[in-house]
């Protein structure tokens, strides 16, 4: 399976796999990944999905380049925080 991505605000990334190997346990260790305590799902121009902080832009978090530039609707909307750049099938 193709690892998931973790894509920072600074432009690092680190590839990261579920700890079971398959699926982010119900999301449940994505929370901590990407510092937050509730998830939106967004689409990405190629299929994936980005899990994003629901309440990033209200907490302040900086713009994620990266992930906007993924987005979808990245022209008209900004990403903001740490994101995780995953398949359907490990969510």
């Amino acid at each position: 399976m193709t690892s998931a991505q973790l894509l920072r605000t600074d432009g690092t990334h680190d590839d990261i796999t579920p700890k079971n190997g398959k699926r982010f346990a119900f999301i449940g260790e994505a929370y901590d990944l990407i510092g937050t305590d509730m998830i939106q799902m967004c689409a990405t121009h190629d299929g994936r999905l980005l899990l994003i902080d629901e309440d990033g832009k209200l907490k302040g978090k900086r713009v994620n380049v990266a992930a906007t530039a993924l987005y979808v609707y990245g022209a008209q909307d900004a990403i903001v925080g740490d994101v995780i750049v995953c398949s359907a099938r490990q969510v």
